[in-house]
């Protein structure tokens, strides 16, 4: 199939209901109840005979998210397998559209008892599974999911290198997954880029109150990473949230797609239920990679020797014992924090 250059990108900012824990009927009915909601907007932003979507971004956590403290037996059972179930769903919405779409959900595997992952997915318009991205970062700040590094001998030799920042490569372009705050982490942007990656689907969950003046800087964070490696960007961000103890509006929403210079092309703006389109130019993307300032001039060599004498989260950290809470975590981070002051890098603060 010849590739397609011109297209629109679609960004769901959906209402999100909290999935029960112990009831496992109301639980199906949650989870199907965001389902149905999500692929209601799939036909509302592909109808009218006035749409040219053929990709679609949804948010983190938007299908079986909890936003609890609970335990990993009960995390364990929110989850789902990929494909399941629900993914049916999903996938057969995909093909009745014609179209990609990238969604997430909190997954079990079979092969890894006890644990869970944050695994966003993109289904190609046939309904197929293309890609699997398991979340790199953040199990040391919110929720104990397992993640590549945490298992990594294991996690390479069951589904290859590749897999740890996979790239579809389809006729509207080549498509990679970011998960929420993997943003804030130009490496996994940058891996997906250097894995072929021209368009980044950003499926994310931000609330308003997050410290340290972090909801200020997304916007910029999702500039940069457009910029720095010359990617489209679509972000999809959670819109409203429905019994939960956070409040209705504690996303801030601004869902948006980013031009690959960076330059903000629609938004959201702030939060609630709202859906967005933005053409695309392949094209001129490709052309711009074949002029100066583009990612082939990274000195990757010379960053190599500077990442590896840096004390850093380690692979295999959790390979024989399941993350049982988020305390399991935010140890290797205390004991990161105290490496590198040890060593001189970081001074600690006055009162620490």
């Amino acid at each position: 199939m010849p590739d397609i250059l011109n297209y629109e990108i679609a960004c769901l900012q959906t209402r999100t209901r909290q999935v029960a824990i112990d009831d496992a009927d109301q639980r199906d009915r949650d989870i199907r109840a965001n389902l149905e909601r999500m692929c209601e907007l799939i036909d509302y932003v592909t109808s009218f005979g006035n749409s040219d979507v053929k990709l679609i971004v949804t948010p983190e956590y938007a299908i079986n998210g909890n936003f609890r403290r609970i335990s990993l037996e009960q995390w364990c059972a929110i989850a789902t397998t990929i494909p399941g179930p629900y993914t049916d769903i999903l996938a057969a919405k995909a093909k009745e559209r014609g179209v990609y779409l990238a969604v997430n959900l909190l997954e079990v595997h079979p092969e890894f008892p006890r644990r869970f992952f944050n695994c966003s997915v993109l289904f190609g318009p046939d309904g197929s599974i293309l890609i699997k991205h398991w979340k790199n970062n953040n199990n040391c700040w919110v929720f104990p999911y397992t993640t590549p590094a945490d298992i990594y001998t294991e996690f390479v030799a069951k589904f290859g290198r590749e897999n740890l920042f996979p790239v579809a490569k389809t006729e509207i372009g080549s498509i990679g997954l970011l998960t929420c705050g993997e943003l804030g982490f130009p490496e996994n942007a940058r891996c997906t880029m250097m894995n072929g990656a021209e368009i980044l689907c950003h499926l994310t969950s931000e609330p308003n109150n997050m410290s340290h003046g972090d909801v200020r800087n997304w916007k910029g964070l999702r500039t940069a990473r457009a910029y720095e490696n010359k990617c489209y960007l679509a972000a999809a961000n959670i819109g409203l949230y429905e019994g939960t103890l956070r409040g209705l509006h504690d996303s801030h929403g601004d869902s948006a797609v980013h031009y690959f210079d960076g330059t903000i092309t629609n938004e959201i703006q702030g939060p609630g239920e709202a859906t967005i389109k933005c053409r695309v130019n392949l094209n001129d993307l490709r052309l711009s990679r074949t002029r100066p300032f583009h990612p082939t001039s990274i000195r990757a060599e010379l960053y190599a020797k500077e990442y590896a004498s840096w004390p850093s989260w380690p692979n295999d950290g959790f390979a024989e014992t399941p993350i049982e809470s988020i305390e399991d975590t935010r140890a290797i981070f205390r004991s990161l924090v105290a490496e590198r002051q040890k060593r001189g890098i970081d001074r600690p603060p006055v009162n620490y």
